[in-house]
């Protein structure tokens, strides 16, 4: 997948990070033109005039000083986020003319700065793509009143944090018998959400390695990914971080990321000993940051985790009832040991897409829109469903202990229940029939299956006994208590 191919990136109206204000969706990136070595004519100048001396263009003489590395050429092509695009365009202190270069508005640019769902640093424009480069020249006095170049990672740190919530909605409570169930919920969410101070050390972090790493291989990019930027980050959760490199034609994607995550876990293995590559389906590097505690798992070109980290973003945010329903779930689902794909049961991303699909098709009304991957009912105005929490949660329960799994599989895509045959059917370039067993969930962009790691009828039958015994024991006591484990 090339990284000029990749998906919408989610902006809000205002330009303040994750700020009140409409959301909209930038298309896909275009590949960048290509202009030819050939004399320019200087707009609005003409030869008579004496101000028509035509420039030439020329690359950047230190541009290919180490451009071999790992066997293949450079061209800039690495996948560059929003933030990064303020930082990399020379080395000389550039503070201008972003925007025509990238296909991003400089509007659209600056909200992005402060307001995208995924973090990200990588080398080159945020157009991408194979380009010549012009040499830079300042305007006049432009050198007094530079300012120094900021790291991506600052802009974050420099904002609000939109995501910790510290005020109780005026609608948890309404009188009736799920006061008491909703509260406890409410309470549990505010306690085990990512906090500020979390996030700014996951953000320290990124902008350590990110510097590093550059510094030892320039042509990297690096995203952080996942529940740290989505909404849906507990205060347990780690850090996911997706490091991009130009892929190759002729290499085996899998092979091609285990190649590069091999040449970073000698670096990472300096302060972390224990570090270790799982050489999974989409290998993962996993390593520890002592100074933090903080838990990473770094992948290599699965890029779709920028797609859907931004997809999650926007779901996040059209109702408060989203972010401490899937909180509450995956604590449910921790608690009963069902929340670990190594250990054949559900990922916390298959859990997410799991109440999304819920909210979407699971209540009537529904609450989420359904068919948002292609851009279509975010904006849409739906009938206002006043569930509350806790009706939400024991609903979700039932929904998931009588769905079919035998013949359907959830999807977030369609924002329905979709036959297994068809899914297996889907010509994906990564969608393998094989795949669609037990429990099936489908990604919304690649068309895989998300819950793939259950294949074990124990394990699975497991799951499902858990959804129906915590509803049943949640339904008659309707405290919190009911649905973890008893002991």
């Amino acid at each position: 997948m090339a990284m000029n191919e990749g998906a919408p990136m989610i902006y809000h109206g205002n330009g303040g990070f994750g700020g009140p204000g409409p959301m909209y969706m930038v298309g896909v990136e275009r590949q960048a033109r290509h202009y030819p070595l050939e004399v320019v004519q200087v707009p609005g100048a003409s030869p008579a005039n004496g101000h028509g001396t035509p420039r030439r263009w020329h690359q950047r003489r230190d541009r290919h000083k180490d451009n071999t590395a790992f066997g293949y050429d450079s061209d800039d092509s690495s996948l560059s986020s929003n933030a990064s695009g303020s930082n990399k365009s020379g080395d000389k202190g550039e503070a201008s003319s972003r925007g025509s270069s990238s296909g991003v508005s400089p509007a659209g640019a600056g909200a992005g700065a402060s307001a995208g769902a995924v973090v990200g640093a990588g080398y080159g424009g945020y157009g991408g793509g194979t380009r010549e480069w012009r040499e830079w020249r300042s305007r006049r006095g432009r050198e007094a009143h530079a300012r120094p170049r900021r790291i991506a990672p600052e802009r974050y740190l420099n904002a609000s944090y939109p995501f910790q919530v510290k005020f109780t909605p005026d609608d948890l409570l309404n009188g009736s018998k799920w006061d008491t169930l909703s509260q406890e919920m409410w309470d549990k969410f505010v306690k085990s959400q990512q906090t500020e101070e979390t996030f700014r050390k996951k953000m320290n972090l990124w902008r350590y390695l990110y510097i590093t790493i550059k510094s030892i291989f320039p042509r990297y990019g690096l995203y952080v990914v996942g529940s740290t930027m989505s909404g849906f980050g507990l205060e347990s959760s780690d850090m996911d971080l997706c490091l991009y490199v130009r892929p190759l034609d002729n290499v085996e994607p899998r092979a091609h990321a285990l190649l590069h995550l091999n040449y970073i876990l000698g670096y990472i293995k300096s302060f972390d000993p224990g570090a270790e590559l799982i050489q999974a389906k989409v290998p993962i590097l996993k390593f520890r940051d002592a100074r933090n505690g903080l838990q990473v798992d770094l992948n290599c070109n699965n890029v779709v985790g920028i797609r859907n980290t931004n997809l999650l973003y926007g779901y996040s945010r059209m109702d408060w009832r989203v972010r401490p329903l899937v909180a509450l779930t995956k604590l449910w689902a921790q608690a009963h040991n069902i929340n670990d794909a190594r250990q054949r049961t559900l990922s916390s991303y298959s859990l997410t897409l799991m109440v999304i699909h819920f909210l979407q098709c699971g209540t009537s009304p529904s609450i989420l829109p359904r068919g948002a991957c292609a851009g279509e009912g975010w904006g849409e105005r739906r009938p206002h469903n006043r569930a509350s929490l806790a009706e939400l949660f024991l609903n979700m329960l039932r929904y998931y202990a009588d769905f079919p799994y035998s013949s359907m599989a959830v999807s977030v895509r369609a924002g329905a229940r979709l036959p297994i045959a068809e899914c297996r059917a889907q010509r994906a370039h990564k969608n393998d029939p094989h795949q669609w067993k037990l429990l099936c969930v489908e990604e919304p962009f690649d068309l895989t299956n998300t819950a793939r790691s259950v294949y074990d009828p124990e394990t699975f039958e497991k799951i499902v006994s858990t959804f129906r015994d915590s509803h049943s024991r949640l339904a008659h006591g309707l405290r919190l208590a009911d649905a973890w484990p008893q002991r």
